[in-house]
């Protein structure tokens, strides 16, 4: 991942301040204008977007999606075998108690269910030797398609009004980018047909809950879908129902595929919803009810196993399955009493004993959580803000050491290898124009599961804080290919 000394950056280095305060300013309200926004309680609000860009070759891009694809796939079997018993029937209830009543529910019924996925978003950090190190797996709601396009198509048609030919010629440099968003469509198509769907053009419904924050998101892959030809509707899921022949329907619309973005934790079970939940088949609901993939004990678990021959074999990882999870899984396990093996192989006697005094290279994450809130950096815990997210989860100011008991008590946490992480330099642009930052840039990558064809495009974000996430105050930088960036270069001049 690299973002280039001439070029784009070039061009916006060199702009007069208040040159480049205007070009911020109409990025930003580009970006927002398009959808890149969160609904907050007093009224939509702006994300954040930065630049210069993220720069790669459409290759690099698809390597790291292809490999997000066969991680996945190996988590989703490993899941698979262990929630059916192969390292027993108590990690097994243990994983599954970290789960929502009604996820658990569902997930005890259906794990063995789920053949398919359309998406999937896999977060890396690049570490200094240039590896791609997976964090974690995002398969339930995995969102920021239409984020991650829309910076793009803000920051490519604002530089070519401002320092172009004018945003007419934005298209030609889009089309060499890829979109997110046509490959998140394809593979929902793809998983209708897969599951015998015949309409030419699938109607789709984006179910999403009351007062969601990323309807904005939604609303641009919704219009996104329409121009491709299908009849596409956000739907709050409190509306759906369940017409006379038990199909989905919404304010009169019945649609052929259900595309769900809202946690099964926030449908209630005895809604029609709750229903579809329970029993997807013939709905076309992507993604069913899955947050056994996403959780970092099930990522614990995988990284345990590609570092045992034994337990690899009881849960079908291959030898280049354990080898691929080995060069870019971080040492990840779940934190609980006992013995363990270290990220150096050597023998640990008591895990959380060991972690209490080896803070600095270690993060501390729940296990079934979204948005940074549950995530503690080793090395830099103990500032205002760590402190106040310890004191959030658990009613109290804690020491690192005390932060460790408190999270084996309550369980469901898992300890993680940190991956370092440099900053780089970079403007934020928002409607007072552009402030330069030294912020971490995280890249994600987009895959799916079971259909063709995979995803191949991802997304990167912005943040001063190296919990880099969209809902801890980050932002999306635009991630072009490198291809793409040589066409808006030759228009630019």
């Amino acid at each position: 991942m690299q973002v280039p000394a001439d070029g784009l950056a070039a061009a916006l280095a060199a702009l007069d301040p208040d040159a480049r305060a205007a070009f911020a300013r109409a990025y930003a309200a580009r970006a927002y204008e398009l959808g890149l926004r969160y609904l907050a309680p007093e009224g939509p609000r702006p994300i954040p977007v930065a630049f210069p860009p993220v720069i790669e070759p459409a290759a690099r891009t698809a390597r790291r999606a292809a490999l997000a694809r066969s991680l996945t796939a190996a988590l989703a079997r490993t899941a698979t075998r262990l929630l059916d018993g192969a390292r027993g029937d108590a990690l097994a209830r243990a994983l599954l108690a970290e789960l929502d009543p009604f996820e658990r529910e569902i997930v005890e019924k259906r794990h063995r269910s789920i053949h398919a996925l359309a998406t999937v978003r896999v977060d890396l950090f690049v570490d200094p030797r240039g590896v791609d190190r997976v964090l974690e797996i995002n398969a339930t709601i995995p969102a920021m398609q239409g984020y991650s396009d829309i910076a793009a198509q803000a920051f490519v048609e604002t530089m070519l009004e401002r320092l172009g030919p004018g945003a007419s010629r934005a298209a030609e440099v889009l089309a060499a980018n890829g979109s997110n968003a046509a490959d998140l469509l394809a593979s929902l198509v793809a998983c209708y047909r897969r599951d015998g769907g015949t309409a030419a053009f699938p109607s789709i419904a984006l179910l999403h809950r009351p007062g969601d924050s990323q309807i904005g998101e939604l609303a641009y892959l919704a219009a996104a879908f329409r121009a491709a030809g299908h009849d596409a509707r956000t739907v709050v899921s409190t509306a759906v129902e369940l017409d006379a022949s038990g199909r989905a329907i919404a304010h009169g619309f019945s649609p052929e595929i259900l595309y769900r973005h809202v946690f099964a934790r926030r449908v209630d079970p005895a809604s029609a919803l709750g229903a579809i939940l329970r029993a997807p088949d013939g709905h076309h609901l992507y993604n069913p009810v899955d947050p056994h993939l996403e959780q970092k004990s099930m990522l614990a678990e995988l990284s345990a196993a590609a570092a045992d021959q034994g337990y690899a074999a009881q849960v079908g990882l291959t030898a280049a399955e354990a080898e691929l999870v080995r060069r870019h899984v971080p040492w990840t396990r779940r934190l609980a009493a006992g013995a363990a093996l270290g990220p150096d192989g050597g023998a640990v006697g008591d895990l959380p004993a060991w972690v209490r005094t080896s803070a600095a290279g270690l993060v501390l994450k729940r296990s079934w959580d979204f948005g940074g809130k549950s995530v503690f950096l080793g090395a830099d815990y103990g500032d205002e803000a760590s402190v106040q997210r310890a004191r959030d989860r658990f009613g109290a100011a804690l020491a690192w050491e005390q932060l460790v008991d408190a999270c084996v008590d309550e369980g469901g946490w898992v300890v993680q290898e940190r991956v370092p992480l440099p900053r780089r330099q970079a403007w934020i642009a928002s409607g007072e124009g552009a402030v330069e930052r030294s912020v971490f840039v995280d890249v994600s990558a987009y895959t799916n599961l079971g259909v063709e064809p995979a995803p191949r495009g991802g997304v990167c974000r912005a943040s001063g804080s190296p919990i880099v996430n969209i809902q801890s105050g980050g932002g999306v930088v635009p991630l072009l290919s490198a291809e793409a960036a040589a066409r808006l270069e030759a228009l630019l001049g």
